[in-house]
């Protein structure tokens, strides 16, 4: 059955220095490997607004990569789902190239133009105002763009849940907490009595926290300016809070830091920052085969240094995406950790109402004010 696209209440980036402003866009059919669904909630996540802020896309654009919802249409080609079906939408990979093919999907090669294109693979944007003939708006980011009513998603980024499951909560496992948490059960694969250093305790960083606690590290170490933020951490399983006004140099906090490790330094780190300086540091609490995750790279053309005569003990910095998560099985076992009471991310979620208070939203979690916004755009879902 043929079907036609519909109008959606959208939050537009139409630049970098403009607030987002809700727009009645007119929202392409699916083709036939497509999903749409319709948005009950979206989280903001620092990949939006730096995206946004720093003229990381092509403008206007629909934003929004934390995505959950309800399906409402199927394209011809689409098995696996139903309309009804709830899901969480993360990012997109095209199945084929040599990283999907070694279930590494999240450096698909395909992996920038899929996710921060703002078009479909076939080059074709998704999005118009309803004064124009033909799409003039960005969307399809990450395959979604779910700063909107309804999204247009692939059976690959599209993970069915249990219907019984909040889906306001769940929204930020797409690519924060995914993220955070991946890092430390599927690239460092921290190991019980370890000890991990986690440099910016905003969502990711507290993810890999309350994951570090999962993993039975020993010594988690939360690095950050916010001292609600290290707190927060404190109550997630940090084991010691290092604030770095605290300290007359950067070297005499890395040396406290190693000395909090229990050893010659610790076995991990992570940087979430996207600071040049703060990644340095990072790398530099690691003790012998320390391994440094580099989460969020910065802007492009963005340089670290690293000392050459740091790197002969074995220590190693490792760029990650996606906290090298294969979504599909790695939503699902978060949602079972949180189910049992060991992952309390829900924690992190400051709640905002309606699409209209997208941009406030934004706005709270840049200031610090909040770590996690999640904006429900659906005010008749009832859970």
């Amino acid at each position: 059955m043929a079907l036609d696209e519909i109008d959606v209440q959208a939050a537009v980036a139409r630049s970098s220095d403009e607030p987002f402003v809700t727009e009645t866009l007119r929202l392409r059919a699916p083709v036939a490997n497509e999903i749409r669904v319709r948005i009950v909630a979206t989280s903001v996540c620092h990949t939006d607004t730096m995206t946004k802020d720093k003229a990381l896309c092509a403008f206007p654009i629909v934003l929004g990569h934390e995505g959950a919802g309800i399906v409402a249409a199927l394209g011809d080609d689409v098995t696996g789902f139903e309309v009804g079906d709830h899901v969480v939408l993360s990012y997109d990979y095209c199945g084929r190239c040599p990283q999907c093919q070694r279930n590494k999907p999240s450096y698909c090669d395909d992996h920038g133009s899929l996710n921060f294109a703002g078009v479909r693979p076939d080059g074709n944007k998704t999005h118009r105002s309803c004064n124009s003939d033909s799409p003039d708006v960005f969307g399809s980011f990450f395959q979604q763009s779910s700063f909107a009513t309804y999204a247009l998603s692939h059976p690959s980024n599209t993970i069915r849940v249990d219907k019984s499951l909040p889906l306001p909560v769940l929204a930020p496992l797409g690519c924060g907490v995914q993220t955070g948490a991946g890092t430390v059960f599927n690239t460092l694969q921290v190991e019980a009595d370890s000890s991990l250093a986690v440099f910016g305790c905003g969502c990711v960083g507290l993810s890999a926290v309350m994951a570090a606690r999962v993993a039975g590290a020993k010594k988690i170490i939360a690095v950050d300016i916010n001292p609600d933020r290290l707190d927060m951490a404190t109550e997630l399983g940090a084991t010691d809070t290092v604030t770095p006004g605290d300290f007359a140099e950067p070297t005499a906090m890395v040396e406290h830091i190693r000395s909090l490790s229990g050893a010659t330094g610790c076995h991990y780190a992570i940087d979430t920052t996207g600071v040049p300086s703060v990644l340095r540091q990072a790398f530099d609490c690691c003790g012998p085969l320390g391994i440094t995750a580099m989460i969020a790279p910065g802007v492009p053309g963005t340089e670290v240094s690293i000392e050459m005569l740091g790197l002969l003990p074995g220590k190693s910095l490792r760029g990650v995406v996606q906290g090298d998560s294969v979504s599909k099985t790695f939503i699902p076992k978060l949602i079972g950790l949180w189910q049992e009471g060991q992952f309390p991310f829900d924690r992190l979620i400051t709640r905002f109402d309606g699409i209209d208070a997208l941009d406030a939203a934004a706005q709270a979690m840049t200031s610090g004010e909040v770590i996690k916004p999640v904006v429900i755009l659906d005010d008749s879902y009832q859970q």
